[in-house]
């Protein structure tokens, strides 16, 4: 057997095997042996048939099981042999196979790039943290009080201001056909005319009545016209939103009085926007490694990568009650295209400064993680065999890699000149909004839509006058003007990023990015310890 290796791009190569007539002959006779007993040939007993008939009819059968023999027996050593470690299966793409013959087959596959690592020692951030202030706290604890409110049945009351009442509608508007809406939980205003019109009314009982919408009326499709309502009240309640003293204190979480709940918020708070600043620092560090070391990733790695967005979104639409069968896979693949490109780079390049500062993950760390689960979840199963189910699910691999992970990047950090900038509420909201438009790629500055749509240049179109297309121009490959300078060669992508660090690489498959989260309202912990939810 002899190899050659052929490099079509830093991660994409390709081994040319010649294998020798004797073997080659050798598998051709092992695969008609094989097949002989299992085929039935009129004229002929099973087993009985001359080998020229056989290598005849099932030829195609024939030529593809020992080419796959050949693959499987030399790919892997032959790729080996000639300087190139293999990390997705071969994809044939020349063939030359003859019983007697010299067998010669070419196979494409992947490798790991080579990252050049730029200087990440010396990194200059901003940590950008929301100042937790007395109006934040108040909005926070609000939001605890408006949770805990209770919906009280209105025994024998009617429809009035405030109440909430549970209805079916049926309405038909002017000239539409006429549509049924059930369950409709209403918090009555007698304000709207809709809201007064059942005002008076009890439980399990009806009222057919007409409105009629301005002419002004922003919905342009019933702006003028009568609806024609029939409304059944099913249910009535009385909101009771609590008073904020001792007692609610006690039902939020066995706090002892009013003091101990507030003294709990603060420190959620604080906590919750420490681990914000902190993720949105991780986000601003990966993005400035990024940036400034650009490699090619394996395209099989970003396909893995695509295929768990896929499952991920399958799991979460079923959840929604919808079928997965309906969803457009291949758009749905391509919006995130970019994201994947992105949390493979980003998990090699994670994975080369791991390797270059030797940042291990002992195995006791994985059992105390694992433990911890454990006893967060109160699971009852033995440690090791519960460990056990773990690593055969390959869990304990995105375990160690999220533990490297968060070693590498307390590593920078060690390294990296940070100061913080502490946000007011407008601040961090105007953060929060310029992030969501950079995540959605909409231009989030005055030139960076760059012509395209929604753009402060979008009139404008590139090119030097003289080269500027007719309006009625239909370009084709006999086009004389410039298409590059027009914008028509490389038209701009949408980029949308992962904002979020992304686990460590391990050595059998980069990991994805993780989405961070905004910090929300916070819940009040149990005054009982547990361990923290990994």
């Amino acid at each position: 057997m002899s190899a050659t290796l052929h490099h079509q791009s830093p991660t994409r190569k390709a081994v040319e095997v010649t294998v020798p007539a004797t073997e080659v002959s050798a598998i051709f006779s092992e695969v008609v042996a094989k097949i002989a007993p299992k085929v039935r040939i009129p004229g002929f007993r099973p087993g009985k048939a001359p080998r020229p008939v056989l290598m005849q009819k099932y030829a195609r059968e024939i030529q593809s099981d020992v080419a796959q023999q050949l693959v499987e027996k030399h790919f892997w050593k032959a790729a080996q042999e000639a300087g190139a470690l293999p990390i997705s299966h071969p994809t044939l793409e020349k063939l030359d196979l003859k019983e007697g013959a010299d067998a010669v087959f070419r196979a494409q596959f992947d490798v790991a790039p080579e990252v050049l690592l730029p200087d990440y020692r010396a990194m200059v951030l901003t940590k950008k943290k929301r100042i937790i202030d007395e109006a934040t706290f108040l909005e926070h604890l609000e939001g605890l009080r408006q949770r805990a409110t209770k919906f009280l049945p209105v025994e024998d009351g009617v429809v009035a201001q405030g109440l909430i009442a549970t209805c079916d509608i049926r309405v038909k508007p002017q000239g539409l056909k006429a549509q049924t809406y059930q369950d409709q939980v209403l918090e009555i205003d007698e304000k709207r005319p809709f809201d007064a019109q059942l005002a008076g009314l009890k439980v399990d009982e009806k009222k057919v009545f007409t409105l009629t919408h301005p002419a002004d009326d922003t919905n342009t499709v019933l702006a003028g016209k009568t609806l024609a309502y029939d409304v059944h009240v099913k249910d009535l309640r009385a909101k009771e939103v609590p008073v904020i003293d001792d007692e609610f204190a006690k039902d939020m979480g066995a706090y002892e009085n009013l003091e101990a709940l507030k003294t709990a918020v603060k420190q959620d708070l604080e906590e919750a926007t420490e681990r914000d600043a902190l993720a949105r620092l991780h986000t601003t560090m990966l993005d400035t490694l990024l940036d400034a070391a650009p490699f090619e990733v394996p395209r099989s790695m970003v396909s893995l990568q695509l295929d768990d967005y896929c499952q991920e979104f399958a799991q979460h639409v079923g959840r929604q009650g919808m079928d997965p069968k309906k969803v457009n896979w291949q758009a749905y693949r391509q919006y995130r295209q970019n994201d994947a490109e992105r949390a493979v780079r980003s998990g090699y390049l994670l994975q080369a400064i791991g390797n270059a500062e030797s940042i291990e993950v002992p195995e006791a760390d994985i059992d105390a993680e694992i433990r911890a689960y454990m006893t967060e979840n109160q699971i009852l199963q033995p440690f090791d065999a519960f460990k056990a189910d773990l690593d055969r699910r390959g869990n304990t691999t995105e375990i160690k890699g999220r533990l490297r992970t968060d070693r590498i990047f307390e590593h920078l950090l060690t390294t990296a000149q940070v100061t913080e900038e502490r946000l007011d509420k407008a601040a961090f909201e105007a953060l929060v909004e310029l992030e969501r438009k950079r995540e959605a790629g909409l231009p989030v500055n005055r030139f960076d839509a760059g012509g395209l749509e929604g753009g402060d240049l979008e009139g404008q179109e590139g090119g030097e006058p003289a080269a500027v297309a007719p309006v009625d121009h239909v370009h084709g490959p006999g086009c004389d003007h410039d298409h590059e300078a027009e914008g028509e060669e490389k038209p701009v992508k949408k980029v949308k990023k992962d904002a979020a660090k992304t686990e460590a690489a391990v050595e059998e498959k980069p990991k994805k990015a993780s989405r961070k989260e905004e910090p929300a309202e916070v819940k009040p912990k149990a005054k009982k310890a547990t361990a923290a939810k990994k």
